[in-house]
């Protein structure tokens, strides 16, 4: 095979298919067969026959495969130019027709403040309009079986060894208070300060002091009003009730309104993960398989 052949569409006489074009600009996108084949949930061998089979059609090699990874040739690339947004027009029709058939019921578990994965949902049925969602809201550890769930949101210890995990997004706590608290109360300037202040955050019954806030990990502080509901923090907080450690997500949002101003902003705070976790079945339902092929395209994004 030659790795400089000039190609234009007429190379592609022998036609071949949608899904293998599509293959092959994964790849081209990735980087590697790796993680193409995670991105778009197609074997890695299945990927490497089907980019074999297509290098072989046109006589032209299309990677220089390395330890590293895979990188277009020269040719590959020029191929790739040709095709891509041609391939991306032909499946965003496809998509379309797609989003109409699917129909089905998408039950899902979630842990409070994360409002990305909320906005994700609403997205995921405006592609998908037939698509019913359930949503349950809970900060117990839940059997994906027995509970009936499709697809559960966790962070912290995920209980993997039957299911398949996966990142989707990352994020920190921001503490926050109302203007009209801090000037009734004071604003602390250190860590160990906040003690002498109500504080506001979620918890589990059982759980009376707020600990892993901050990157040491070290400060432990106790708690004023603690709720496994987050509307109830929320309002505790707009009630002037304390000084509240919510997740960035929220306490942006009520900065950016103006309702709250942050404090203890130079301390840097310690993240976490929010994995989605799913069973591996052989047989995955349509609805099941594209939900999660939809939140990996989003993670990547974030």
């Amino acid at each position: 095979m030659t790795t400089q052949n000039a190609l234009n569409f007429s190379t592609l006489s022998n036609n071949p298919d949608l899904n293998t074009l599509r293959l092959f600009v994964a790849v081209v996108q990735a980087g590697s067969f790796s993680k193409a084949s995670e991105q778009i949930g197609t074997p890695i061998p299945t990927l490497s026959r089907r980019i074999g089979e297509l290098e072989q059609q046109l006589g032209v090699l299309l990677f220089d495969r390395t330890k590293a990874g895979v990188k277009a040739t020269a040719t590959g690339q020029q191929l790739y130019e040709q095709v891509r947004l041609p391939i991306d027009s032909l499946l965003q029709v496809q998509y379309g027709l797609d989003n109409e058939q699917l129909n089905g019921r998408l039950r899902i578990s979630m842990v409070n403040g994360n409002e990305p994965v909320w906005a994700w949902l609403a997205e995921f049925q405006r592609l998908y309009p037939n698509i019913k969602l359930h949503c349950q809201a809970t900060d117990r550890v839940v059997d994906l079986t027995q509970d009936g769930i499709d697809v559960a949101f966790r962070v912290g210890q995920l209980h993997t060894d039957n299911v398949v995990a996966f990142p989707v997004l990352t994020s920190c706590a921001k503490l926050i208070a109302t203007p009209e608290f801090l000037q009734q109360h004071g604003t602390p300037h250190t860590a160990d300060e906040l003690k002498n202040y109500p504080l506001i955050s979620w918890a589990r019954v059982g759980e009376p002091l707020l600990q892993g806030v901050f990157a040491d990990n070290e400060t432990v502080l106790p708690l004023y009003f603690s709720s496994s509901d987050h509307a109830a923090l929320e309002y505790m907080t707009l009630s002037h009730h304390g000084i509240a450690c919510l997740s960035n997500h929220s306490a942006e949002r009520l900065i950016q309104s103006g309702q709250a101003v942050e404090v203890l902003a130079d301390i840097p705070k310690r993240g976490y993960t929010l994995h989605a976790l799913y069973l591996p079945h052989r047989h995955q339902s349509a609805v099941i398989k594209t939900f999660v092929q939809f939140l990996k395209q989003k993670a990547q994004a974030v």
